[in-house]
């Protein structure tokens, strides 16, 4: 079962019974940190534990928030914000075949694995014939 799906039965099955309202304590703590050395390798390794109480509602806002993130198509701006380049410079990459895209309606697309794909096969490859280069703008 993915999330999703996890979310759409939680939210059909009847509600839980209401929690009780959280008092913190003074002496309570919410996080904490600790360093374990890993025996195999002889480094540290650092585990951090953080509690965050939400209700139902701010529950299903957050894991409604990133199953919108988990869809599998992107549109120009999103591809461009995932690779960190300018629309402009994304979509002559596309125009020109460079980048795996489809059009719909006359809008580009692009598939996210695809993108992944790509920027594994050309990690490290030099984008300026584009005319863009790399921007610091988003």
């Amino acid at each position: 079962m993915n999330l999703a799906d996890a979310i759409r039965r939680a939210a059909q099955s009847d509600p839980p019974p209401a929690p009780e309202p959280y008092v913190p304590q003074p002496s309570a703590a919410v996080g904490s940190f600790a360093v374990q050395a890993d025996e195999e390798t002889g480094t540290n390794k650092q585990l951090v534990r953080f509690e965050c109480l939400l209700t139902s509602e701010q529950l299903c806002d957050v894991l409604g928030r990133i199953v919108q993130t988990m869809h599998p198509v992107m549109t120009l701006t999103e591809a461009s914000r995932f690779l960190r380049l300018r629309t402009g410079q994304v979509s002559a990459l596309a125009q020109n075949g460079s980048l795996p895209a489809f059009q719909v309606d006359g809008k580009w697309r692009f598939m996210k694995s695809a993108l992944e794909e790509w920027m594994m096969q050309n990690e490290g490859a030099n984008l300026e014939s584009t005319g863009g280069g790399e921007s610091n703008a988003a």
